[in-house]
C-alpha cells in the first residue's frame, strides 16, 4: 500500500455510500456500498486472511475515491448507476447468455387482449410471464392455452379486418378462438378466460381448478349441463398439463433459486425460477475474469440482477434461495431497495442442502439442482469453447490435449496404462420406482455415444441403490464373460465408496468364477461429489479400491474434470431414459382419466391391445371387442384420443 492511500484511509468517514478504487492509470477498477465506509473499505487491507481473488484485486488498488449518501439506498442506487457508466474490470457486468422467450398477454384497444410469444421486455407493454428455458415450451404453452380457453392470437389489424368482413377465422372453426371480433363472446366472458390464463401461467394451477369446479358445479345445479361439460374438459386439460410441470414444493411460494460455480476466476450462475411451487424457467449467466471471493461476488450479482429486474417491472419472488452467505449490511440494502420498488418483504435464505433452521432442508433439493446446473453449465462452456481449464497441448510430444490428460489419469490413479475407454456408471429412481441404469463412455477423451448403454432394473422395485447398481454391473460383466461387449480399460460407478465396494464385488465374483481372465480386468474407480463444508468445492472425490482417502490431484484439475463431464454425462443418460419410462407410465394412467374406464377395463384393454398406444389407434369397433367396454365407453375413449 502506498502512502498516499494510508493517509487516505485514516480519513474515510463513518457513513454510508460508495468507494471507487482505481489503479495506477488512474482508471477505475472497482465499485462497491457500504453502510459504514470507514469499516468496511479499511477491511481489504487488514492483516487479516483474505481470499486468493481478493487479493489480486487489492494488489492493483492504487487510491479510493469515496462518495457519501444519504442513507443505504442512496447508497445502493448509487453503486448500480456508477457500475453502468464505468464498467470497472473488477465488477460483475450483468449479460444473459441469450434473450428468453416470455409469454405475453398484450393490452388491445379492441378491449380483448391476445397472447403471443416474445423475447423482448419492455416495462408497461402488456403482461409477461417467465422466462422460459425453451422457446419449443413457449410454442406449446400457447398451443395449450388456445385449446382450453380459446383466447384470439391475431394482431389488431387482423382482429378489425374479420370484424368488418363479420365473418370469423380458421381459428374459430377448428375451435382455437371464441371469435370475439364477430361478438361471438361477450367481453366479461372473455376476460374470464384471460384471467385463468393468468393463474395458468403464474403456476397457480391448483387455484384455477378450484374456481373452474365451482363454475361447473353451479352449472350442474342450474342444469346448464352443456355448459358444465365443457369446463369438465376444460378441468381434464389443465390436469394434463398440470402433471406435465415439474412441481419441486407442496406450496405455492414463488421462489428464485441462485446456484453457481466457479474456477480460475471465471463464474457461471444460474437462476431457477419457481412460480407456484412449479419450475417454470431458467436464466443463466457466465462472468470472465471474476476477482471477488464467493460471497463479494454473489452480493453484487444479487444487486444488479433484482435492480435490473425491477426497472423493466419484472415480479420478484417472495423468497431468495442463495448457497453462501452474504454480508447482513449488504443483504438489508438489497432488502430495503426491493421493498422500496415492489412494496414486498422478500426473504433471502442461506440453504447449506443439510440444515435449515435445526430441520431437514426442505429447500436442499432445490438448491441441489441449481448448483448441479451451474457446474453442469460451467463445464459446457469451457470444454465447448477450448477455454483456458485445459491447456492447448496440441503438438506437445505428438500427443492430443485428450491424450495428454489420459496420461494424467494413468499416473495420478496409478493405472497399468493410459486409459482408452473409460465407462461410467449411475442410477436413477424415485423410491425405487422407475429404476434405471446408464453407462456413458469415453473413447480417446472424447465421448462416445455409440457406445453409451441403458438398463431397465428388474430386481428391485424399493430404494435400494447398491442392490440397483449390483444389477447393472453384473449385467455389464456377464456380457463381457459371453464375448457380447469387451471390458474397457476402467469402470468408473457414481456414488462413492459404497458404490465403489460393490463394483469390486462384482468384478471378483466373475474372477473367481473364472468366467473373467485377471488379466482382462479393468481398473475400478468411483466418483462422488464433494462433502458441503460451506465453501464452493471446485471438483469431486475420486476413490480407489483398499483406499481410505480420496486422491489428491493436485493442480491437475484438467484431469478430474475429464472424469467429472463423463459422470454428468452417464447422469443425463440415466435421467432421460427414466423421464421416459415415467412419461410412458403418466400415458398409461390418462386412461384411467376416461369416463368410464377403471382398474378392470384399463387391464382388459392393455390384455387386448397389448399398449396405450394401441388403444389410441383403435377404432370403436376394435374397443368394442374388449371385455367390459360398452359404447358409451368405446366412444369416449375414442374421442379422448381422436378429439382433444
Amino acid at each position: 500500500m502506498n502512502e498516499g492511500l494510508a493517509v487516505k484511509l485514516k480519513s474515510i468517514p463513518q457513513s454510508p455510500g460508495v468507494y471507487l478504487m482505481k489503479n495506477m492509470a488512474g482508471d477505475i477498477i472497482y465499485i462497491g456500498k457500504a453502510k459504514n465506509l470507514k469499516k468496511r473499505i479499511p477491511q481489504y487491507f487488514s492483516n487479516k486472511k483474505i481470499s486468493v481473488k481478493t487479493e489480486h484485486l487489492v494488489a492493483k488498488i492504487h487510491d479510493i475515491e469515496t462518495i457519501v449518501s444519504q442513507n443505504e439506498l442512496d447508497a445502493f442506487l448509487l453503486e448500480n448507476n456508477l457500475i453502468k457508466q464505468y464498467k470497472p474490470k473488477y465488477n460483475i457486468s450483468l449479460k444473459d447468455d441469450k434473450s428468453y422467450p416470455y409469454i405475453r398477454i398484450v393490452k388491445s384497444k379492441t378491449g380483448f387482449p391476445y397472447i403471443v410469444k416474445t423475447r423482448s421486455f419492455k416495462k408497461g407493454d402488456g403482461e409477461y410471464f417467465g422466462p422460459y428455458s425453451s422457446s419449443f415450451a413457449v410454442t406449446q404453452t400457447i398451443k395449450a392455452i388456445n385449446k382450453i380457453f380459446k383466447i384470439r392470437t391475431c394482431s389488431d389489424n387482423k382482429f378489425n379486418s374479420y370484424a368488418a368482413k363479420k365473418r370469423p377465422c380458421l381459428y374459430y372453426q377448428i375451435n382455437r378462438c371464441t371469435a370475439p371480433c364477430c361478438g361471438y363472446i361477450e367481453i366479461e366472458g372473455y376476460k374470464k378466460s384471460v384471467e385463468g390464463i393468468r393463474l395458468l401461467l403464474n403456476g397457480k394451477n391448483r387455484q384455477l381448478l378450484r374456481e373452474l369446479k365451482h363454475s361447473m358445479d353451479k352449472c350442474v345445479r342450474e342444469l346448464n349441463f352443456e355448459a358444465a361439460v365443457k369446463i369438465r374438459d376444460k378441468i381434464n386439460a389443465i390436469t394434463i398439463i398440470s402433471e406435465k410441470q415439474i412441481t419441486v414444493l407442496k406450496s405455492e411460494k414463488d421462489i428464485d433459486a441462485i446456484g453457481f460455480y466457479s474456477v480460475n476466476g471465471k463464474i457461471d450462475v444460474v437462476v431457477i425460477i419457481i412460480r407456484g411451487g412449479k419450475i417454470i424457467g431458467t436464466k443463466n449467466f457466465f462472468f470472465k475474469n471474476i476477482y471477488l471471493n464467493d460471497s463479494e461476488m454473489l452480493s453484487a450479482f444479487l444487486d444488479q440482477y433484482y435492480s435490473k429486474n425491477l426497472e423493466m417491472g419484472e415480479k420478484v419472488s417472495d423468497e431468495i434461495l442463495i448457497p453462501v452467505n452474504i454480508d447482513i449490511d449488504d443483504k438489508n440494502s438489497l432488502l430495503r431497495y426491493i421493498k422500496q420498488f415492489s412494496s414486498k418483504n422478500v426473504k433471502i435464505l442461506y440453504i447449506n442442502k443439510i440444515q435449515f433452521n435445526g430441520k431437514k432442508n426442505k429447500y436442499g433439493d432445490i438448491m441441489a439442482m441449481a448448483l448441479e446446473n451451474a457446474k453442469k453449465n460451467f463445464l459446457e462452456k469451457i470444454d465447448g469453447s477450448a477455454g483456458p481449464l485445459y491447456f492447448d497441448m496440441e503438438g506437445m510430444n505428438g500427443k492430443s490435449r485428450e491424450e495428454k490428460l489420459l496420461d494424467e489419469l494413468e499416473a495420478i490413479l496409478h493405472f497399468d496404462k493410459a486409459p482408452k475407454i473409460i465407462e461410467c456408471f449411475d442410477i436413477s429412481n424415485i423410491s425405487g420406482t422407475y429404476a434405471v441404469a446408464s453407462k456413458s463412455v469415453l473413447n480417446n477423451g472424447k465421448k462416445d455415444t455409440s457406445l453409451y448403454r441403458r438398463y431397465k432394473i428388474k430386481s428391485k422395485n424399493t430404494p435400494d441403490d447398491y442392490a440397483m447398481m449390483y444389477e447393472a454391473l453384473y449385467r455389464r460383466f456377464n456380457n463381457a464373460a459371453s464375448g457380447k461387449d469387451p471390458l474397457p480399460d476402467v469402470i468408473m460407478v457414481d456414488g462413492g465408496k459404497g458404490q465403489l465396494n460393490v463394483l469390486v464385488r462384482v468384478a471378483k465374483e466373475f474372477k473367481e468364477k473364472e468366467l473373467i481372465d485377471a488379466k482382462d480386468m479393468p481398473a475400478l474407480i468411483a466418483i462422488a461429489k464433494a462433502k458441503d463444508s460451506g465453501k464452493n468445492i471446485e471438483t469431486d472425490n475420486i476413490y480407489l479400491p483398499n483406499r481410505k482417502n480420496e486422491i489428491n490431484f493436485g493442480k491437475n484439475k484438467e484431469a478430474i474434470f475429464l472424469l467429472m463431464q463423463l459422470r454428468d454425462e452417464a447422469h443425463r443418460f440415466a435421467i432421460s431414459y427414466f423421464s421416459k419410462l415415467k412419461r410412458k407410465s403418466l400415458v398409461s394412467s390418462e386412461l384411467l382419466n376416461i369416463k368410464g374406464v377403471g382398474k378392470e377395463i384399463y387391464k382388459n384393454l392393455m390384455d387386448s391391445l397389448d399398449s396405450v398406444e394401441n388403444v389410441k389407434k383403435a377404432s370403436t369397433a376394435q374397443l368394442l371387442s374388449v371385455k367390459g367396454v360398452n359404447k358409451m365407453v368405446a366412444k369416449n375413449i375414442y374421442d379422448y384420443f381422436h378429439n382433444n
